[in-house]
């Protein structure tokens, strides 16, 4: 489930400056908020089953959550590259803030939402945070306390992430 091609820190470092230009292009474009999705995964190898799995997943409740939401999907596109996969959707007639709870909804919710990162940029291509709007901050998925603590003091060793990540595929399979 986690093998796949091996990136180092300088091309994940490189594929999120790409993104990011390819944000503000898509702003400078279409001049609304944007849906920024991505897989949280852990270690070298982030194109993988599990995160393929995970952003298949991710995917179809974004889509969902707007057709659910009549949020006009103006313009979406996928990217790939041995960094993971990506998506980018346009979204119209909704306001940036609003489209924030939709998103977080999904990240709270979905089985595998824990997996997820749906960022919303407003159409000045500004990502806005959970903090700003009150919501709670994201959770790790071993143990419960706060993703960022764990992530930064490296809390859990990277074996027991991946087979973690893996037990929540298999259970939502």
């Amino acid at each position: 489930m986690y093998s796949g091609p091996k990136v180092t820190l300088e091309q994940v470092l490189d594929n999120r400056e790409r993104r990011a230009n390819r944000q503000r292009e898509w702003a400078e474009a279409h001049s609304l908020p944007l849906i920024s999705f991505t897989i949280n995964m852990v270690g070298e190898v982030k194109l993988n089953q599990i995160s393929r799995t995970a952003f298949s997943q991710g995917y179809q409740a974004i889509v969902q959550a707007c057709s659910t939401h009549n949020i006009e999907m103006v313009s979406l596109e996928k990217y790939s590259s041995d960094c993971g996969a990506e998506l980018l959707i346009s979204a119209g007639n909704i306001e940036p803030d609003a489209l924030k709870r939709v998103m977080v909804e999904i990240e709270d919710t979905h089985s595998l939402g824990r997996l997820f990162d749906i960022d919303i940029l407003d159409s000045q291509c500004v990502s806005l945070s959970r903090d700003t709007y009150g919501l709670p901050r994201r959770k790790c998925f071993v143990c419960g306390n706060e993703a960022k603590i764990c992530a930064r003091s490296r809390a859990h060793p990277l074996p027991a992430l991946i087979d973690k990540m893996s037990e929540m595929i298999n259970d939502c399979n």
